[in-house]
């Protein structure tokens, strides 16, 4: 199935809030873990409460006469108890670590994730973008496509017919749109039967993401009112490259390469 170039401009996603809370968190428990090198005083005041403060002055007046002070976090501690509590900060930053990485993990996962969604998200934004809604009955494909004239803008629905060198549009559409006459002949329809014909050129010819500009027609007569605008003829169809999908009732257009 081909693509087309035309797309929708795509929104970059915001980046996800939770990402840098969880990051924030993490590097909250490693300062919370990172055992402390600086000087710190120690007193027990009369309820038998052991307290630890950073300076001098916070120990109360009545305390200071035994407030010991300390260069290492556990030098307070025996042996045996310092080497409890410093086995215990080992243990406490293996599992901060272990935390670490497995954050890492998951925010890596989900930034994939949300690459993929992305990815996932342009390409129907493409695909919508080259896709025409058609509709086919009765052995016809009719294809949704809009002219510009002089400032006058028209809708039509014309059958998209490989078999027609020319882009044809009936005189009822030609009018709405006043396209001047620049040439006259005759041209044959189906059955062979040749019939008067007028050549003009409108401005602009939209069909899906594709527009032709300076796009020359042929303006055939009818009688009564048509079903139909005209006919998409190999002048429009033989420059781009589509794809007709039945069951969807869509038509895919793509610019050929040049």
């Amino acid at each position: 199935m081909r693509t087309g170039t035309g797309h929708a401009p795509i929104r970059p996603i915001a980046s996800r809030p939770r990402a840098g809370a969880a990051l924030l968190v993490l590097a909250a428990c490693l300062a919370l873990t990172v055992p402390a090198a600086a000087e710190f005083y120690k007193y027990t005041d009369r309820q038998g409460r052991t307290h630890y403060v950073d300076e001098l002055w916070k120990i109360p007046a009545d305390y200071r006469d035994q407030a010991d002070r300390y260069r290492e976090k556990y030098d307070h501690l025996g042996d045996e108890a310092k080497a409890r509590a410093l086995q215990a900060d080992v243990d406490r930053q293996r599992e901060v670590e272990r935390q670490r990485r497995q954050v890492e993990s998951e925010l890596r996962q989900q930034d994939e994730e949300d690459r993929l969604q992305r990815a996932e998200r342009e390409r129907q934004l493409e695909q919508r973008a080259i896709e025409v809604p058609v509709t086919i009955a009765n052995n016809q494909i009719l294809v949704p496509v809009g002219f510009t004239n002089g400032g006058v803008e028209a809708d039509a629905q014309l059958v998209m017919d490989t078999g027609a060198t020319h882009t044809v549009l009936y005189r009822p559409i030609a009018n709405r749109l006043n396209i001047l006459t620049v040439a006259r002949g005759q041209s044959k329809v189906a059955g062979g039967q040749a019939v008067q014909s007028e050549v003009g050129k409108v401005d602009a010819m939209r069909v899906g993401p594709i527009t032709a500009r300076d796009f020359p027609v042929v303006i055939l007569p009818f009688e009564g009112t048509p079903a139909y605008g005209g006919l998409l003829g190999m002048d429009f169809l033989s420059r781009v490259d589509y794809t007709i999908d039945y069951e969807a009732q869509v038509m895919r257009w793509k610019l050929r390469s040049r």
